[in-house]
Order: C-alpha cells, then structure tokens, then sequence
C-alpha cells in the first residue's frame, strides 16, 4: 500500500470516531449508489460543518487540534493510543504523522515535516499545561524532543517522533493528574475517564477494584473530598461542553451520548456547573 497524505477531514472524522460508524463490507445497489453518496455528502456537512459568520466554515483543522487539544488535557492515553495506533496501514508500513496536512509551511519537504514536528509540540505543550502539568515538566520534555529532532533527516521518524510526543504529553497529564492519589482511586478515575459515554454506577467501580461501595464512597470523599457520583457527573459535563464546541450534536443527541437520566437532568447539570444552558453556551461560540 503507497503512502497516503491524512486529510484533516479524514482525520476529524477519526477523531470522533463514536459518532461515525464505517464499514468496508457494504456496498449500495447501482440503482441508488449515486443517490447515496449525495446523501452520505448532505450529511457529513450537515453533521460537521459550522459556520463563522456568514457561510465561512469553521477549518477541520481547527477542530481537529482542539479534538487533540482535549484528549491531553484530559490525559486520555487510551484514546490517544488508539488514535496513533490506526495511523498504522500494516505492521511494516506507517503513514504520514498526524499534522501531515495542517498547511504547507515549506516546498521543501524535510523543512515542512519538521515545520509540522514543531507546531505540534507547540500544541500538545500548550494543551498539557492547560491539563495541570507543570510549566517545567512541560517544557523540559518539549525542549528535548524539538532537540532530537532537528538533526533527523528522515521525514518517517519525524512523523513516527511525533506521535512518541503526542503519547509522552498525554502520559505526563494523566500521572500529574492520578500520582497523588492511591491505588484502588486510579483504577477508579481511569475507569470513568473511558466510560464517559456509558451509564457508571458505584457497583461497577466497586466491581473493578474488588471493594465495597462504601469503600469506594471513603475514597473519593478522603483523597478528592467528592462524591463518586458528583466527579462522574463533572467530567460527563467537561465531556459536553468540549463536543459542543467540536461538534454539531442536538442538545438531547449529546445527553443520550453521554447516559445522562433525561435531557432535562442535563441542562439542570449544565447549568449549575457552568451558569448557562447548553444551548446558550453553543450560542456564545
């Protein structure tokens, strides 16, 4: 298989990856093939296409980084594993790094992949901090890799370089984020941060760490001063507010998504954590 250029469309699309199920194996009859695909179009605009003022569109690009932007600030290495991990065509083949189609900075093509490496480190150094990770931590472990990079001439081990960097930022997020808290809480914050999109209860974070749900209950109120199920409904609610910036989900659409009891219980949270309904803060983008 020849390489490929990742096209920030393609890439957006990985990225929220719950919202779009693809498949290989279906093909449309001739009779409505044609047909189909100009549904298929209709609706990848309707479904991820915003607007900036009038008919501008908002760049996959964009939303892209702030997609990126979120899993480090979040510390989601899962998500960012798998996210690296499908850039790979076949075990002896990789494609192009995840920014190989973020603007052209250079006709030279070595220049534009280390362009490219540096705007990257840029983000996710900027993101981590906004994650809680120390200024320095952050910086020593951007200032390293832009170092080893530089001398590199082979535009495949900058890409592959990049995605080290990527994982390595998202992985100092989320130790800066669990270090300070003991074994059995980790499991459990690890465990919400990658069901987010499901309805968690006491018994399944009892059942994940082989404690009680009152156990569970004294560890979140002695090492977070929380309640489990006030953490959970948090991060569901930091989850909501960063896909109505990215995405074009209805208000009722994104409380199914993400298992809250009604649509009504939503815009409540919503609006007691950040003082404006759902509706009104899509507005305010």
């Amino acid at each position: 298989m020849s390489q490929t250029l990742v096209t920030a469309k393609a890439l957006y699309d990985l990225l929220n990856s719950e919202n779009i199920k693809t498949t290989t194996t279906f093909q449309p009859g001739k009779a409505v093939a044609e047909l189909h695909d100009n549904i298929i179009k209709a609706f990848n605009h309707q479904l991820f296409m915003e607007t900036e003022g009038e008919g501008t569109p908002i760049s996959y690009k964009r939303i892209s980084e702030k997609t990126i932007e979120y899993y480090i600030t979040t510390g989601n290495v899962e998500k960012i594993s798998s996210l690296i991990n499908t850039y790979y065509v076949s075990s002896n083949h990789y494609n192009p790094g995840l920014f190989s189609d973020v603007g052209e900075l250079s006709e030279n093509p070595l220049l534009q992949a280390r362009s490219m490496f540096i705007c990257g480190i840029t983000l996710y150094t900027r993101a981590a901090i906004a994650g809680g990770l120390t200024e320095h931590v952050a910086y020593a472990l951007s200032d390293n890799y832009i170092k080893y990079c530089l001398p590199i001439t082979d535009i495949s081990k900058i890409n592959q370089l990049q995605d080290c960097a990527l994982y390595d930022f998202t992985a100092q997020v989320r130790d800066s984020k669990y270090r300070k808290y003991g074994l059995h809480l980790r499991k459990c914050l690890e465990y919400i941060s990658r069901h987010l999109h499901d309805k968690i209860t006491l018994s399944d974070l009892a059942k994940i760490t082989g404690k009680s749900t009152g156990y569970i209950s004294k560890i979140f109120h002695d090492e977070m001063g929380i309640r489990p199920t006030t953490y959970i409904r948090k991060e569901k609610l930091s989850y909501a507010k960063s896909a109505l910036e990215l995405s074009d989900f209805s208000i009722s659409a994104l409380s199914d998504l993400l298992a809250f009891p009604s649509t009504s219980a939503f815009i409540k949270y919503f609006k007691e954590e950040y003082g404006c309904t759902p509706l009104e803060y899509k507005n305010r983008i």
